[in-house]
């Protein structure tokens, strides 16, 4: 059976003698493996964030209590409903009729907020005009939206996490590609990028599944993007950068010889 490429790249990105191959590729690939490494991280990370959703309804329900009093009241007016997209809606609000819940996603009507999980849920919206006395209800509510907003909250991370780990290709590559050339073992910018994208390997599958128990022990030492930059791995990158810089050279200098 053959193995695919992007397994083999993995194994590759620990075995500092192929980073001879590797340093050569477009650097376009070298990209799109990091962001692969990125999406799988993504998927590990979430199998151990999970469990967490089982216990969202009752951390919310327990925050909830913290209010003594909560309540909500006004006026609204609306001259006519709200439909969110116009064609085939996910979200309809009309607050001068009751409505019933067919395809849409949420429905605010007169009486009520339906809502579509996964099967369709109803809850007086009275109820939500006081959290406080009415949290069961209340929780429920805020459970399911979270759980239905976790798709887009997980692209906006991951498009947040791709731009810190570009820049980290960007900033290292460039540092050690300055660095080399005041060497004998000069190398191209390119193949710096190439080898600073692979390096990143360990530090992507590191820091995304840690982020989903404790990242503590990275030790983050600033903030970047509403992202923690960690020393640890920040270590470990420059580390990892060099062990890939002298495998390089020694793969090129067996085929010299």
């Amino acid at each position: 059976m053959r193995v695919p490429d992007f397994i083999k790249e993995v194994i590759w990105s620990f075995y500092p003698p192929r980073y001879r191959q590797i340093a050569d590729k477009p650097f376009l690939k070298s990209l799109a493996y990091m962001s692969k490494i990125l999406i799988v991280a993504f998927i590990i990370a979430g199998i151990l964030f999970s469990p967490k959703l089982f216990l969202l309804k009752d951390s919310i329900e327990s925050e909830l209590s913290r209010f003594e009093v909560f309540s909500v009241s006004g006026n609204v007016t609306q001259s006519s409903p709200i439909v969110i997209p116009r064609h085939n809606p996910w979200v309809v609000v009309d607050l001068n009729s009751n409505l019933n819940l067919s395809k849409e996603i949420f429905v605010i009507d007169k009486e009520s907020i339906k809502y579509r999980f996964i099967s369709p849920k109803s809850i007086p919206r009275s109820q939500l005009n006081n959290l406080a006395s009415n949290r069961p209800a209340a929780s429920g509510f805020l459970t399911a939206l979270l759980i239905m907003l976790l798709p887009g909250i997980a692209l906006l991370l991951y498009i947040r996490m791709w731009i810190k780990y570009f820049l980290y290709m960007l900033v290292f590559g460039t540092l050690l590609f300055i660095i080399m050339e005041l060497s004998r073992y000069r190398l191209r910018w390119k193949q710096m990028l190439n080898i600073s994208g692979h390096a990143l390997t360990a530090v992507i599958l590191i820091e995304v599944v840690s982020s989903a128990v404790t990242t503590v022990y990275l030790l983050p030492v600033l903030r970047f993007l509403g992202l923690n930059i960690y020393t640890v791995t920040t270590i470990l990158l420059a580390a990892l950068m060099v062990v890939g810089i002298v495998g390089y050279h020694i793969e090129d200098f067996r085929k010299r010889r």
